[in-house]
């Protein structure tokens, strides 16, 4: 963590959270109804899901943060990835049904002319959710949380959802009233899109595949420079929610003692330590030759 701040600012983002979806929920609900915009209703059904997707990402921390113990040897970790799964399916199927609702108004030909009232809810939506987006991504970031930083985004699509539907409704305003509905369509077609590639990302580090930051290559370059040590055999690393296991085979002489060899890992130990940016855990086996 690069700033010893993030943390208290990590800790209030499920509150800010709740706090601000609750307020769009009523806000873009009461002016979508009473400004006859549908696409600003289902802008506010989408909040609802932002807030129950809060909630999940709040419990899903309080699971990953438990300590390791006789069950669960390697510690709770990949919560993270299975809690950002459930809020990506919260958000897919609030998008296949705002995008059915768009689809059936234009269809069925309902003529809407939203009022001003509409224009100023969606306004306000894009202003809160950007804020919200940029505390809660930052965070996430910060304290390397999978789940965080899947609900950022999430707050990031409400950001272009709601440009969506402002422009639905001052299209709508001008003659134009397909134009709000289609905002609708367009909100769940981003939706959809960020849902698909977030779901792909969790899935594939649930599967421990790589990290996306060479932290491979970064701890090798630190080991090459080493005494004692005869060769890098082999250096893997996984992300287990906002932990980072790395685990070192190193070739070394075969007639060192244990207590020589115990030194060595706790060298290899920090030097690895000190390029990766993010919390870790170093595992070192020593393979003598």
């Amino acid at each position: 963590m690069k700033h010893a701040a993030c943390q208290k600012c990590a800790k209030s983002v499920g509150m800010v959270n709740i706090v601000g979806n609750i307020s769009m929920i009523l806000i873009k609900g009461y002016m979508g109804v009473v400004g006859g915009s549908r696409g600003l209703i289902a802008d506010a059904i989408h909040s609802c899901a932002d807030l129950l997707a809060t909630i999940v990402m709040i419990i899903g921390l309080r699971i990953s943060g438990q300590q390791e113990d006789d069950k669960y040897p390697y510690g709770y970790g990949k919560a993270e990835y299975l809690v950002s799964i459930v809020i990506y399916l919260f958000l897919f199927v609030i998008a296949v049904f705002i995008f059915y609702d768009g689809a059936m108004a234009i269809v069925e030909g309902h003529t809407v002319t939203p009022c001003l009232s509409a224009v100023w809810g969606a306004i306000f939506s894009i202003a809160i959710n950007e804020l919200m987006f940029r505390q809660t991504v930052c965070a996430g970031a910060q304290i390397n949380s999978v789940s965080m930083v899947a609900k950022a985004w999430e707050s990031r699509s409400d950001v272009l959802s709601s440009i969506g539907v402002l422009i639905g409704i001052l299209g709508a305003k001008m003659g134009f009233h397909f134009m709000d509905p289609l905002a609708a369509i367009a909100v769940a077609v981003i939706i959809l899109k960020i849902c698909i590639e977030m779901l792909k990302d969790a899935i594939f580090k649930l599967m421990d595949n790589i990290p996306e930051e060479d932290i491979s290559g970064d701890v090798r370059k630190a080991l090459a420079t080493l005494k004692d040590i005869a060769g890098i055999r082999d250096i893997r690393a996984r992300e287990l929610g906002p932990v980072v296991e790395v685990e070192v085979q190193l070739d070394v002489a075969g007639d060192i003692s244990v207590s020589r060899g115990e030194k060595i890992k706790e060298t290899v130990k920090k030097a690895a330590s000190k390029v990766i940016e993010k919390k870790s855990v170093v595992k070192v086996r020593l393979c003598p030759v």
